[in-house]
């Protein structure tokens, strides 16, 4: 009555490619052109350049001035039209104004950091994003797989059943309840098509490349036997997101000493000397060259200076409660995937039962049927049951290995998982 059962290693391995496209292959092709990849690049070389900027501020500065004047002067009590044509070169040098270029170097090195930290977060949501999309296809192909499978056998049981009722065994009805059946499963497989199509899609979308075959990814599982407070804890140091704002807040601490830094006076040394001058008619004296030392002090009276320090209090504040809101959200994250994994991990065992229970059921029935003892519709759903019980182990299997990349991916480690320690930087 039924084709021999496919054994369970079998059917989750039905159809495998000889040349699969391993899932660290996808990823780097992803990594290589996604744009959110090219984004944070950018801005990981724009705060290195800030960098460069602040701590050119420790170097002096040399220019030159060109001075072209007509002025009407008093000499001793004569009026006379003076024409005055100067350049001047001169080296200045910031002394001291408030530690500010001391704070703005390490804001720009936290801004830095953090920015580093971006590029890492941007690249393993894309190493995740690709996973989840190649994990998808691979089910949706199993799927479609397994849906073969059991369109098969209702193709046979309907043919079977049909050789009944040409022969006046059964009813024309119960030829109508198979070739119900079958439409059913078939309007099924064409949902799953179109979903496998999307699917695919968005894999190339993604890759630059329509999929080919696929295997199943090996991914790093040992934190599935961690106990989840040492996840929690390994997290704050390891996650990207987090480190990014850890980063940002420490940056907004360091703005606080540069608004502070407004409220010192200013030293400058400016070194100046007289490269050419042409005076008419000429003066009683003239300056070669010069040194002087600048003190200089500001303070506004409408209290803008002790404002801007207020402000930058308040973005440190604003700062740390968005890394203290982002360490939340990543623990909450973290908790419900591990929950969530350690489920799926632990039916593992039943549906795997499942499966081979309703394979005997499957039989069973057959051999009832055939005694007269079972119905048409019996043996429909016995054998609706053992396709269930089939993709339910497929889903499970599936679902295994996204929580296992999401929660690579909430340690910073999924790039690492798939391709190797070099890929970190």
């Amino acid at each position: 009555m039924s084709p021999r059962p496919l054994p369970l290693l079998a059917l989750l391995l039905l159809a495998l490619p000889a040349q699969a496209e391993p899932l660290p292959v996808a990823i780097r092709q992803a990594l290589a052109q996604h744009p959110e990849v090219r984004t944070s690049q950018a801005m990981r070389n724009a705060m290195d350049e800030r960098l460069a900027q602040v701590r050119s501020n420790y170097y002096p500065s040399v220019g030159v001035d060109v001075l072209a004047q007509d002025a009407r002067d008093l000499d001793l009590g004569v009026a006379r039209d003076r024409s005055t044509r100067r350049a001047d070169a001169f080296l200045r040098w910031n002394l001291f104004r408030g530690l500010a270029d001391s704070h703005s170097e390490r804001m720009s090195e936290h801004e830095l950091l953090a920015a580093d930290a971006d590029l890492d977060a941007s690249r393993e949501q894309v190493a995740l994003q690709v996973s989840q999309t190649y994990l998808e296809v691979l089910r949706l192909r199993r799927h479609i797989e397994l849906d073969e499978a059991y369109l098969a056998e209702l193709r046979q049981l309907d043919e079977d059943v049909g050789r009944r009722v040409a022969a006046g065994r059964m009813a024309q009805a119960d030829r109508e309840h198979t070739r119900s059946g079958l439409i059913q499963a078939l309007a099924n497989q064409s949902r799953l098509r179109g979903q496998l199509r999307g699917a695919e899609m968005r894999y190339r979308l993604l890759v630059g490349e329509t999929p080919g075959g696929l295997s199943e990814p090996v991914l790093d599982d040992s934190a599935a036997s961690q106990d989840l407070e040492a996840l929690l804890a390994d997290a704050l140091s390891r996650n990207d997101r987090l480190r990014a704002t850890s980063q940002r807040a420490a940056a907004r601490g360091k703005e606080v000493g540069i608004a502070k830094a407004a409220l010192y006076p200013r030293l400058d040394l400016e070194l100046r000397r007289r490269l050419y001058t042409d005076i008419e008619p000429v003066p009683q004296t003239q300056t070669e060259h010069t040194t002087q030392l600048v003190l200089n002090y500001q303070m506004p009276l409408g209290g803008a200076s002790f404002s801007r320090m207020r402000e930058a209090i308040q973005r440190k504040e604003a700062a740390q409660a968005a890394m203290d809101a982002e360490v939340l959200n990543v623990r909450s994250d973290i908790a419900q995937r591990w929950t969530a994994w350690q489920e799926a991990r632990a039916i593992t065992p039943q549906l795997v039962e499942r499966v081979a229970a309703s394979d005997r059921v499957v039989q069973a029935y057959d051999l009832q049927f055939n005694a007269g003892r079972r119905s048409v519709g019996d043996l429909i759903s016995a054998r609706t049951e053992r396709y269930g019980a089939r993709v339910d182990l497929l889903e499970n299997r599936v679902r295994q290995l996204a929580l296992n990349a999401e929660m690579l991916a909430l340690l910073g480690q999924l790039r690492i998982s798939l391709l190797g320690a070099s890929t970190q930087r």
